[in-house]
């Protein structure tokens, strides 16, 4: 987060650059470079309840700027590194033992990270999307099995499965009416029609309308029935609005276990912490089930947490 809010900050003009600033001091904050804070979310969300109250132009301008920025610094990356990504992909592949596997990956990342490393590792991804040349969005993709039948019976496709539900969008996602599709980002003309939820704490009123709502649903409906154990890496749970929706029911039911990599314990699951169904793994600690130890770990770290597999 720290890397994406200096690279939108460091891009402004300078009079964007003032304007941020008038509008942070509102909230009693101003903008530091060396620890990139406050972080891209806090800003947006600022800047836009700013605007809103003094309908000045020069606020509107800063607005559209940030998200032109932020939509730029994700699609600047033109040569990814995606071997982290591909060595986690091949050993969950090799632990599936070629049986009918599925494994659900629920994210915010807007990058192709994943379905890069699907395709280098041969695996089959679902990621909502179907057709050939212009693929459209259709929820009923995530519950659709492969296999083959013999009469009456039906043999599941062998090997791994990757179900991808990406709940704020992604590069490659283009709205056109009330549709969503699908294409490579450099095919994708109208910018501003990328379907993407952009970086602000208060993303609840985007992720109430489609796709994002059915992505939700789904995401809903797999936790504590077809998924069990939810993993975390990286993820900081600043989202209430996926926490109160999709974690904190379901941990506070015995629905899930919650096995957490980060570097810090991330505050806003702190009611939850003393639960038996809850692990923090944490750079200096881990807490499990409220009960917390001193223990050094590098596993918050995205190339060390593949190793464990």
């Amino acid at each position: 987060m720290s890397g994406l809010t200096k690279d939108v900050v460091g891009a402004l003009s300078t009079d964007d650059r003032a304007a941020l600033e008038e509008a942070l001091a509102t909230k009693g904050f101003t903008y530091d470079d060396g620890k990139g804070l406050p972080n891209i979310e806090e800003i947006s969300d600022i800047v836009i309840e700013h605007h809103t109250n003094s309908q000045l132009p020069k606020f509107q301008s800063l607005r559209e700027k940030i998200r032109e920025l932020v939509r730029d610094a994700i699609l600047g990356v033109s040569h990814p590194d995606i071997s982290n990504q591909v060595e986690l992909l091949e050993r969950l592949k090799r632990r599936a033992f070629d049986r009918p596997t599925n494994v659900w990956f629920l994210t915010t990342n807007y990058d192709l990270l994943l379905e890069e490393a699907c395709a280098e590792v041969g695996l089959k991804l679902i990621n909502g999307f179907c057709g050939a040349t212009k693929r459209f969005f259709s929820e009923q993709e995530f519950s659709i099995v492969s296999g083959t039948t013999s009469g009456s019976r039906f043999t599941p496709e062998s090997g791994l499965t990757i179900r991808l539900v990406k709940l704020h969008g992604s590069v490659s996602w283009y709205r056109k009416g009330d549709r969503v599709f699908e294409a490579a980002p450099s095919a994708i003309v109208e910018q501003d029609a990328r379907c993407m939820v952009l970086p602000r704490r208060s993303k609840v009123f985007e992720t109430l309308s489609g796709p994002y709502d059915g992505l939700f649903r789904i995401s809903n409906s797999v936790l504590g029935r077809r998924c069990k154990h939810l993993i975390a890496s990286g993820f900081s749970f600043g989202d209430s609005h996926i926490n109160d929706s999709l974690v904190k029911p379901h941990i506070s039911s015995g629905g899930i276990s919650l096995c957490n990599f980060c570097e810090v314990e991330p505050a806003d699951l702190s009611d939850l912490r003393a639960r038996p169904n809850v692990l923090h793994v944490c750079r200096d600690k881990k807490v499990i089930g409220g009960r917390e130890t001193e223990e050094e770990s590098e596993a918050w770290m995205f190339s060390k947490f593949v190793e464990l597999f």
